[in-house]
């Protein structure tokens, strides 16, 4: 989608309509993920909003889009709906079947038989985004808050314009946002990796001789500086410790959660252990959306959970060819190996949706409306 295109759906009243609307969304999953005065114990579970966002996102595609099958979507959705099924066959087989769980996986079925318009997705970036700010409100810093900001900045930069300028001013207030909100080391690593690697693409990717030497020269400056001013703190901050003549403490560098993943694998069974699992440590969930597969659903699941992901990537790489979108997927990824589960908790409710909004918007031959 050109930026003419872009600005004009942006500001259509369909298009500010749908951005207030998953701005006021995503804004008050939020405030429920950082437990904002209390407001877990008032809500059972975060389904309700997602099947309201989806109910939302579906009322958009009926009106302005249709079913299409491109040769892409067929292949995904035959490992898309072997997946599912292993999920269903979990919660009957191991006794945890839950309606409102159900009704959001088909609803996913649904949205991604249909050819996601790039104005659609635009609308959800920009509310993710908007809703950023929600974050300042928690009374800690949050691993979850930072991981919930760089997946979502990663979104945005589909959108930015590839430029240093740009790229700039986009960085300097998510990067003070998430200085403020999280303490995590996987969100200020992952942040950083988006970062450089847009500037790279920007500086590196067809462009001429002397822009690539000068960047070159800057990256260099940019990371010799702080390695020499600060190097010591900065490996103190990422290995805690961890490190030692005795080899590494794998615990200590994943800050306990590598003791769980033991405990997930060693009692993995073939359709899994249920919602609540999660009964062998202080954590409330694992902190890798593959174990956590595993261990709510299952061997076979989380093989064909691998497979999906592993298959999204590949169309983006191979097919789709957008840089940005790659590495949207590759960071939700990165995060989800040490920070979150998946679905059906308090937590990362935006980058969920972006994640499969942008699957819907790959999965098609784009034309006049691709990005």
């Amino acid at each position: 989608m050109d930026r003419l295109r872009m600005k004009q759906a942006f500001l259509s009243h369909e298009g500010l309509v749908f951005t207030a609307m998953f701005t006021l969304i995503f804004t008050v999953t939020s405030l429920i993920m950082i437990d904002y005065r209390g407001l877990q114990s008032h809500v059972a579970g975060m389904d309700p909003f997602t099947i309201l966002t989806l109910g939302a996102i579906l009322a958009y595609l009926y009106k302005n889009s249709k079913f299409s099958f491109s040769r892409r979507k067929i292949l995904f959705l035959i490992v898309w709906g072997l997946y599912v099924l292993s999920v269903f066959a979990s919660m009957l087989v191991a006794g945890h079947f839950v309606w409102t769980e159900a009704a959001v996986w088909v609803m996913l079925t649904v949205m991604l038989l249909y050819r996601m318009p790039a104005a659609l997705f635009m609308y959800i970036a920009a509310g993710a985004l908007i809703s950023l700010p929600s974050l300042l409100l928690a009374g800690t810093t949050l691993n979850e808050s930072g991981a919930t900001l760089v997946m979502v900045f990663a979104a945005g930069l589909i959108f930015m314009p590839k430029t240093n300028r740009a790229l700039l001013w986009y960085m300097l207030p998510t990067l003070a946002l998430l200085v403020v909100i999280t303490t995590s080391r996987t969100a200020m690593a992952l942040y950083l990796l988006a970062a450089a690697a847009q500037s790279a693409h920007i500086n590196m990717y067809r462009t001429g001789r002397r822009q690539r030497k000068n960047f070159l020269m800057t990256a260099g400056a940019v990371i010799l500086v702080p390695l020499i001013m600060f190097g010591r703190r900065l490996y103190s901050y990422f290995i805690q410790g961890s490190l030692d003549r005795g080899g590494i403490n794998f615990d200590r560098l994943t800050s306990g959660r590598y003791e769980p993943w033991q405990t997930v694998v060693s009692g993995s069974t073939w359709f899994g252990q249920g919602h609540d699992y999660v009964d062998f440590t202080h954590l409330l969930h694992v902190h890798n959306i593959i174990f956590d597969t595993l261990g709510r659903y299952g061997i076979l699941t989380a093989v064909l959970f691998i497979a999906l992901l592993s298959l999204t990537v590949l169309i983006s790489v191979i097919a789709v060819k957008n840089f940005n979108i790659t590495l949207f997927f590759i960071i939700f990824i990165l995060a989800g190996m040490f920070e979150y589960n998946y679905l059906f908790m308090f937590v990362y409710f935006s980058p969920v949706i972006l994640f499969f909004a942008l699957i819907g918007l790959m999965m098609d031959d784009r034309d006049s409306g691709h990005i």
